[in-house]
């Protein structure tokens, strides 16, 4: 019995070491996909709302308009495009532009790294998620699943590619969804003002960051109320610092366009390949004959307007072509083959990912039997619904490809794969082998397409 039980325990200490491995090695693979990812793009490549630097509208040009010297805007921003974003990330850039020049770095050198700015908001979020899942899940297969949804997303590639405001403002979001955590288990001033900043920051950053905000005044409200007599003022005070401090932050450059400019506080301009289909077309009709996405400009028939199709594709590939842009590299034949092989896997892979998510999301947040604290299913509840219903909504009400773009939910992912993590911890052997098997899948067929792209 003794030699029994230390095989037992040998077996077990291989077990735990064989995961801390992979963890390892799922994460390194995560930093390599997103800084080759960024090595091999320009910064004008497979951006959105960018242009290039030198252009007289896009963010770059917003960028450049701070880089010389500007402070605030002094025109209406509808004049030009792309200007009507909140300023935090192009503020930041061009301050990092001129760091590097001042180090002795060319203008466009230092324009070019600017993708180190949004490389490093994507490994602050990598890390901030991975914190996420360990607040509910210590170690074991469950986690490494999860955090391997996390690390090799190609949502979070391309993003730490993107020199838009995107993914800071996604870093500001994943930031406030674990502080938040932190916050109803300490409601420290440390962790009000710390919610104060990132909620406010986000928004400076892109409006859109303000959705978590709801789920974080539940938080606020629950603890109000069941704090009793003794806990009211303590918490009111702490709660007016919060919007002292959020309010300006988050809403000032809307405002001031508002007021100086009558531009609408939700104000988006039209952008992006015209969809005509019907509404039970862009619900019902999945037929697709690739995995990458259907535009006109790549000679295709019709602008992708699925919205299931929309919301996979772009998480996975963006708006582009990838075999199509092998070929016009002259890589087509086996090149473009392989590319459509791999896109093929990767799209199957993770539509099949998105489904296991979904079911795993509802089944947690439904019960009790997975996460015992009925107020952070409520938090995650809300969060991810409004989330999921404004963008729905916008994707419906746009007739546009780009208002699909999983971008703008990207914070999601995180907590989808929170759910699936949680799920798996007590659900059957079958569905947990099964998810290990797909996960698998879709990291490697990640793999390969990112890595086959920067031959492009």
């Amino acid at each position: 019995m003794i030699v029994q039980g230390l095989t037992v325990m040998e077996s077990g200490t291989k077990k735990e070491k064989a995961l801390k491995l992979c963890m390892v090695m799922t994460g390194l693979t995560g930093v390599f996909l997103r800084a080759f990812y960024v090595y091999y793009t320009p910064s004008w490549l497979r951006q959105h709302d960018v242009i290039g630097f030198g252009a007289d509208e896009g963010q770059a040009a917003f960028i450049e308009y701070f880089y010389n010297g500007h402070f605030l805007l002094d025109f209406d921003p509808r004049q030009r495009w792309g200007f009507f974003q909140p300023p935090l990330h192009h503020m930041l850039s061009a301050a990092w532009i001129h760091l590097q020049e001042s180090l002795g770095a060319a203008y466009s050198a230092a324009c070019e790294n600017v993708q180190l700015l949004t490389l490093i908001y994507g490994f602050i979020t990598l890390l901030f998620a991975f914190m996420m899942l360990r607040y509910f899940m210590p170690g074991g297969l469950s986690l490494l699943i999860a955090f391997a949804l996390c690390a090799v997303h190609p949502g979070f590639i391309q993003m730490s590619g993107s020199i838009n405001n995107d993914m800071l403002a996604i870093m500001f979001s994943m930031m406030t969804i674990y502080f938040g955590l932190k916050w109803y288990d300490e409601p420290s001033w440390r962790y009000t003002i710390l919610l104060a900043l990132t909620i406010g920051l986000g928004m400076m950053a892109k409006l859109s960051a303000a959705l978590v905000a709801p789920a974080i005044a539940f938080l606020f409200i629950t603890k109000w109320i069941r704090s009793g007599k003794e806990g009211f003022v303590s918490y009111l005070l702490k709660y007016i610092v919060f919007i002292v401090i959020c309010a300006p932050l988050g809403l000032w450059s809307p405002v001031r366009n508002l007021l100086r400019f009558g531009v609408p506080v939700s104000f988006t301009p039209e952008v992006g390949e015209p969809v005509t289909a019907t509404i039970w077309q862009r619900i019902f009709d999945i037929r697709t004959g690739k995995p990458f996405v259907y535009m006109e400009k790549y000679g295709d028939p019709y602008n992708e307007f699925n919205i299931f199709l929309g919301i996979m594709k772009s998480s996975l590939f963006g708006d582009q072509d990838f075999a199509l842009a092998l070929s016009e590299a002259g890589h087509g034949g086996v090149g473009a083959t392989v590319m459509s092989v791999a896109g093929w896997i990767l799209l199957l892979s993770g539509s099949v990912l998105a489904v296991l998510a979904l079911y795993a999301t509802l089944r947690v947040l439904i019960g009790d039997r997975y996460i015992g604290n009925g107020v952070f299913r409520a938090y995650f509840s809300i969060l991810y619904v409004l989330s999921m219903v404004v963008y729905v909504k916008f994707m419906l009400s746009s007739g546009s490809y780009s208002s699909m773009d999983f971008r703008y939910v990207l914070y999601l992912l995180p907590v989808e794969a929170l759910m699936l993590g949680l799920y798996t911890q007590g659900c059957c052997s079958a569905f947990r082998r099964f998810a290990v098997g797909v996960t698998a899948v879709f990291v490697l067929s990640t793999t390969a397409v990112y890595t086959m792209l920067s031959i492009v």
